[in-house]
């Protein structure tokens, strides 16, 4: 794994910490260990598949990739905060 240049820099972590982990958990089949090392991911993947539907229907326009955008923003600011505060 490669460390966080980020938490050893300033001692906090970034809005990605976990992320590493949370991939190879998920990579691996453990879905539950992904969703606790990083629960953004799960925002993620929707987005992903949200995506895929909505191109192939052609139903993709700028509005719907600015809700997923700050859908996704949101769900890596509020990680953020929480393990901040929480660890």
């Amino acid at each position: 794994m490669l460390p966080c240049a980020y938490k050893q820099m300033f001692g906090i972590s970034c809005p990605m910490c976990g992320f590493q982990r949370s991939l190879i958990s998920l990579l691996r089949g453990d879905v539950l260990g992904c969703i606790v090392q990083f629960p953004p991911i799960v925002v993620w993947v929707l987005t992903i598949i949200a995506c895929i539907v909505l191109s192939v229907k052609h139903m993709m326009t700028k509005k719907v990739v600015w809700i997923l955008v700050i859908v996704n923003l949101a769900a890596f600011a509020f990680n953020w905060v929480y393990q901040n505060i929480m660890f």
